[in-house]
């Protein structure tokens, strides 16, 4: 499946201020001791690095987020792989980011997910090539999809949103079983 985007149109949109309601609504019921929010805009270290918002708590937290929206509801989530097909740039799920969530919005549902980003990066690292595999191969609900730019392609991969929960809840677990094949508990 190919979509073509104009990179500055979708920043925009991303970017767009009539959101605010929305992520103030999202993070409010999120975190309860949520003091404050700030929308990290521009061409900036913090964006490079994931950070779209920061969340500030009561208890002296801050919170980075990534957010991602879709225009439209689906009942999978893209993961980016290729950022820019022509240099060969890692897409956001191949980068280790500075964000400690991924929000993932379904704008017309008004509904979030909230994925933690370390656990999110466990499952990706875990089952990446399957899931791409899967992608090209149209199997498990998941399908490749490839977003023309000016210039460069952009590679994404769809996978239904229960695998990805479950892959979550499978990095829940951390077995070390092999890696501690002589070790006895004392």
């Amino acid at each position: 499946m190919t979509i073509v985007h104009n990179f500055q149109e979708q920043l925009q949109w991303s970017e767009a201020a009539g959101y605010e309601p929305f992520w103030d609504a999202v993070y409010q019921k999120a975190f309860p001791n949520l003091v404050n929010h700030m929308l990290c805009s521009g061409n900036t270290m913090g964006q490079r690095m994931g950070v779209d918002r920061l969340l500030y708590l009561a208890n002296n937290l801050t919170i980075a987020i990534d957010e991602k929206k879709r225009k439209e509801v689906y009942t999978d989530v893209l993961l980016e792989y290729i950022s820019v097909d022509t240099t060969g740039a890692p897409g956001w799920m191949d980068k280790d980011l500075a964000i400690d969530y991924l929000a993932y919005a379904f704008i017309p549902a008004k509904q979030c997910y909230l994925f933690p980003w370390q656990l999110l990066r466990r499952a990706w690292l875990h089952f990446r090539n399957e899931w791409i595999q899967d992608g090209e191969q149209r199997r498990n609900g998941c399908r490749i999809v490839y977003a023309k730019n000016n210039g460069y392609t952009t590679y994404s991969v769809a996978i239904p949103i229960k695998t990805v929960q479950g892959a979550i809840q499978r990095a829940l677990i951390i077995d070390v079983s092999r890696e501690l094949t002589d070790w006895q508990p004392p």
